[in-house]
Order: C-alpha cells, then sequence, then structure tokens
C-alpha cells in the first residue's frame, strides 16, 4: 500500500511538471484554439488534462514495471496533479 501512494506522489508531481511545462510552451494554448471542439474544451479543463496525464504516464509505467495495479493510479492522483497546478 505504501508503494501505491508514493506512485501516486511521483505520478501526480511529473503529471503536473509536465502540464506547467506545456503551458510555458504554449502547447496547451495552441491546442485549445487550432484543436477540433472536443480537444478544445477538453485542454481548457485542468481536471480533465490532470486525468489524462496520469493515464499515459501510469500506462508506461505499468509497461515498464510489469505491474498492471499502476493502472488504478490516475484515478488517486487526479485531484493532487489538480491542486499542484
Amino acid at each position: 500500500m505504501v508503494t501505491f501512494i508514493i506512485w501516486v506522489l511521483v505520478v501526480a508531481t511529473v503529471a503536473a511538471f509536465l502540464l506547467t511545462l506545456l503551458k510555458k510552451w504554449g502547447v496547451i494554448e495552441y491546442v485549445q484554439v487550432h484543436g477540433n471542439e472536443f480537444f478544445a474544451k477538453m485542454f481548457n479543463c485542468d481536471f480533465c488534462l490532470s486525468f489524462w496525464a496520469g493515464v499515459a504516464l501510469a500506462i508506461l509505467l505499468a509497461f515498464i514495471t510489469g505491474n498492471p495495479t499502476l493502472l488504478l493510479v490516475p484515478f488517486c492522483s487526479t485531484m493532487i496533479t489538480r491542486f499542484l497546478l
């Protein structure tokens, strides 16, 4: 259980860092302006971005470690990531 909590914190902080970096580089604003309606709405929502960034990182970690329980991490890390943004 402690390992799972550590993975939640790692995914939340890395996702927050990556999303902040994408905001700084203007990628999120670019997608909001030039993307279709679905992506424009999704990239305007910090909760959505936090969840999907967590999902992408969890899939990567589950693939690297071979531990499928890491796929549950985004459900716990989303609010932490959103708070950090």
